[in-house]
């Protein structure tokens, strides 16, 4: 067997068992691959390709033009193309002006153009009959996230990185496979791709991590720091997970009440939990009721525990952003999705003062929390 064949054969066994690793696919299984040109999904693709047989699934490919980058995006859509006919793989293309689309929203053109991407992903996926979306995350996308997530602020949640397989659709066959091997099998196939110069433009938070942040941690502190930023995500993933359920569990025990649009806790039962636990009951309970965790923060979760422990007064209320209230009487804790803007309701909890007229650090104020930065990208 040449070297080639071997790095080849060594690349699709790796992705095989990641994908067996996760149980990401099931045979009789059609895959939607999100293909951009760049050597990630382009690999994806290849070594999808290959594993078709043995996985007994069907593979198709989607290709979104952001019209970002002008000619340059057009030419990575006909490269795009090319590939498919080459390979006979069914593509479905589209374009979005990302650029507008993140005016209008109000979002960085980052946060616009991933929202853009998995939608036009999971309608292709519905409107086509395509059980799983493979994405191309790999190793070094993780361990970029992790560190990423460190230097915003994060909780356990934000250390697990990039998950193999998220809403049992969205799967990354690639997330334990380095950059480096990744170029090699495209090398080792003579497949070539397409490279998008934006991301060389530390203007963009990641590609400051990559380019900058990394390779100085590397030189000064550990050069294997990737494979540690990696190895810290999965230690954390298992921990996450299991905390978790002990969370499902609490909350399950402290529900007195559940509709489509609101919870009632029971106070007592929050307030036995240890604080790190009940924080996360809050959680799940938000969850719960507002499908997302998108604009809550840490702050938000530490603010409505307090509000349930240690506020006595019922009738008094909490304001979240998404017309999430949440407001108690007596011994139980009620979180619910308004169908009218908050501002039109009755009374809100006032914020407290100390004496020189700052805010003080245990009430809740009267005004719409706001979360820093943009959302957490996932690519």
């Amino acid at each position: 067997m040449t070297s080639q064949l071997s790095v080849a054969k060594r690349f699709t066994d790796l992705v095989l068992d990641t994908i067996q690793a996760y149980d990401m696919v099931a045979p009789g299984h059609n895959v939607l691959i999100g293909v951009s040109g760049g050597p990630d999904s382009i690999a994806l693709a290849q070594a999808l390709r290959n594993l078709q047989k043995d996985l007994d699934i069907h593979i198709g490919l989607a290709h979104l033009n952001h019209m970002l980058r002008g000619s340059h995006a057009l030419a990575d859509e006909n490269f795009v193309r090319k590939f498919a006919r080459k390979h006979s793989l069914d593509l479905v293309v589209e374009s979005q002006n990302v650029a507008e689309l993140a005016k209008k929203q109000r979002l960085c053109v980052e946060e616009a153009g991933r929202n853009a991407r998995y939608d036009f992903f999971s309608r292709i996926a519905l409107e086509k009959g395509f059980h799983r979306i493979a994405l191309g995350h790999n190793r070094d996308d993780n361990a970029e996230q992790v560190l990423m997530n460190i230097v915003r602020g994060t909780g356990p949640q934000g250390l697990r990185g990039i998950a193999p397989v998220r809403q049992k659709r969205f799967i990354r066959p690639l997330i334990r496979m380095p950059r480096t091997k990744i170029l090699a099998f495209l090398d080792a196939i003579n497949q070539s791709y397409v490279v998008d110069v934006s991301n060389e433009d530390t203007s963009y938070l990641r590609n400051r991590i990559r380019h900058c942040l990394i390779p100085f941690l590397e030189t000064q502190f550990n050069p294997d720091i990737r494979t540690g930023l990696d190895r810290l995500s999965h230690i954390m993933g298992q921990e996450d997970d299991f905390l978790d359920q002990m969370a499902r569990t609490a909350l399950e025990n402290a529900t007195t009440e559940r509709q489509n649009d609101q919870i009632t806790l029971s106070i007592p039962a929050i307030a036995t939990l240890d604080r790190a636990l009940g924080a996360r009951v809050i959680r799940a309970a938000l969850l719960t009721v507002k499908h997302n965790l998108r604009r809550i923060s840490h702050t938000h979760i530490r603010d409505i525990l307090s509000f349930a422990v240690k506020n006595t007064e019922s009738g008094k209320s909490l304001d979240l952003p998404d017309q999430i209230r949440v407001y108690r009487q007596r011994h139980v804790l009620h979180i619910k999705k308004e169908k009218t803007a908050l501002r039109t309701l009755g009374r809100r909890l006032k914020t407290c003062r100390h004496q020189n007229g700052q805010p003080d650090e245990q009430p809740w104020a009267d005004l719409t929390y706001q979360l820093p930065g943009s959302a957490h990208n996932e690519g």
